[in-house]
């Protein structure tokens, strides 16, 4: 191995340890925000378990919670990216199903913050 390579390697670890640290260390939420057409239309508590069917005008989605994690298991939008994101628990994070302008969002009334500035 060239010492140039070792160099990237050793830049490569200093830049994804912390990235790796921040990832695993992200809070999980309490609740899940649903919202459609940017409105909230309901908060679901991550803590009980469910299945809960939501419709627009433009098609429906069903979310189901499960051991405080969120995903939506049933859709009638084309490509169902929606299905495939899979569940959700951290906060911040969110499933979204662009065709039906629906969303769901892991939040928490735990204050968190990204930076402090003094």
């Amino acid at each position: 191995m060239k010492k140039s390579d070792l160099i990237l390697i050793a830049i490569a670890v200093i830049i994804l340890i912390p990235i790796a640290l921040l990832l695993v260390n992200t809070k999980s939420g309490d609740k899940a925000l649903v919202k459609s057409d940017g409105q909230t239309i309901d908060v679901l508590d991550l803590s009980v378990d469910g299945t809960y069917r939501y419709e627009n005008k433009y098609g429906f989605n069903i979310v189901e919670v499960r051991d405080k994690n969120v995903r939506v298991i049933e859709a009638d939008c084309p490509g169902h990216d929606c299905i495939n994101k899979g569940f959700i628990k951290r906060n911040n994070e969110s499933v979204i199903c662009l065709p039906h302008h629906f969303e769901v969002i892991i939040s928490s009334d735990k204050e968190e913050y990204d930076v402090v500035v003094q």
